[in-house]
């Protein structure tokens, strides 16, 4: 199967990356597709005949998912901005874009002790909206993420890789079970 990874996060030591290629070495029997999302212009309908490149790119990629991985800090009680730009390109045309149907499960991450709570609440009445299937779990929420990643990147904490393999085999089996309906 084919998973598009989306990060909320790109800086240089991006917490919200480390657990994505995280993700991706310890599934090596899935494709995974990680795409910058700081090369798309901020979403304006005045750009959006013909799209850009890149937005064209992203959109050929939702297209050929077979799920998306969200992985992101939150940001002033919410989502970054970055990541729900990517979100309103894809979404269109509203109702009836690549987001349709497409499952989505969504992890959080912080320093805080609430791990991106309310980011998280945010992303799913976002992709609720735009009609994708959201991963029906309880939340993936990372906290103390600091104590969590290591300098390197990995995962130095065993109870948070334990749950992180959980809720990805949970989502790989949700994602073939819906496509199993269709």
């Amino acid at each position: 199967m084919k998973f598009l990874l989306l990060s909320g996060s790109f800086r240089s030591d991006s917490r919200s990356l480390a657990i994505l290629n995280a993700i991706q070495r310890r599934f090596p029997v899935h494709d995974f597709v990680l795409p910058d999302l700081t090369v798309l212009p901020f979403y304006s309908e005045d750009l959006a005949f013909p799209k850009p490149t890149a937005v064209e790119g992203l959109i050929s990629e939702v297209a050929s998912a077979d799920g998306i991985v969200v992985c992101s800090p939150e940001y002033n009680h919410s989502v970054p901005a970055v990541i729900k730009n990517a979100i309103d390109w894809v979404s269109r045309p509203a109702f009836e874009s690549v987001l349709k149907g497409m499952p989505v499960t969504i992890v959080t991450q912080a320093s805080s002790p609430v791990g991106g709570a309310r980011a998280q609440a945010h992303f799913k009445l976002i992709f609720d909206s735009t009609l994708s299937i959201i991963h029906p779990v309880h939340e993936m929420m990372i906290s103390d993420i600091d104590r969590v990643v290591g300098l390197d990147g990995a995962i130095i904490d065993a109870k948070v890789s334990n749950r992180l393999d959980r809720h990805m085999n949970g989502f790989f089996d949700f994602v073939v079970q819906i496509s199993r309906q269709r």
